[in-house]
C-alpha cells in the first residue's frame, strides 16, 4: 500500500489531484477534436464549393440552351397556332356580333 498516505485529508487531497489532472487533460483532448474538427469542416466546405462552381458553369450552360429552346418553341407555336386561331374566332365573333346588330336594326325599322 502507499505507506505515505496516512490520514484521510492526504487522500482525499490526492484524489482532487488526480481528478484536477484527469480534468485537464480531457479538457485538452476534446479542445484538440474541436479543433481538428473545425479544419475538416473548412476542407470539406473548400473542397465542396470547388466541385459545385465547376459543375455549375455547364449546368448554367444547359439551362441556357433549354430557355432559348423554349423561347423557339413558343414563338413558333404562337405564330403557328395560336394567332391563326385569334384571327379566326375574331372574325367569326365580328361577324356574329354584325349580324346580331343589323338584325336589331331591322326590327327597330319595322315596328
Amino acid at each position: 500500500m502507499l505507506l505515505w498516505l496516512e490520514t484521510m485529508e492526504e487522500w482525499r487531497d490526492l484524489f482532487i489531484m488526480v481528478f484536477c489532472a484527469i480534468g485537464i487533460l480531457a479538457f485538452l483532448v476534446v479542445t484538440i477534436l474541436a479543433i481538428v474538427t473545425g479544419f475538416l469542416g473548412i476542407f470539406t466546405v473548400n473542397s465542396t464549393r470547388r466541385v459545385v462552381s465547376s459543375n455549375l458553369g455547364p449546368a448554367l450552360e444547359n439551362v441556357r440552351e433549354t430557355t432559348s429552346t423554349v423561347r423557339g418553341t413558343v414563338s413558333f407555336v404562337s405564330d403557328n397556332a395560336v394567332k391563326p386561331i385569334v384571327r379566326a374566332y375574331s372574325a367569326y365573333a365580328g361577324a356574329r356580333k354584325f349580324v346580331s346588330v343589323m338584325v336589331r336594326i331591322t326590327r327597330g325599322r319595322r315596328g
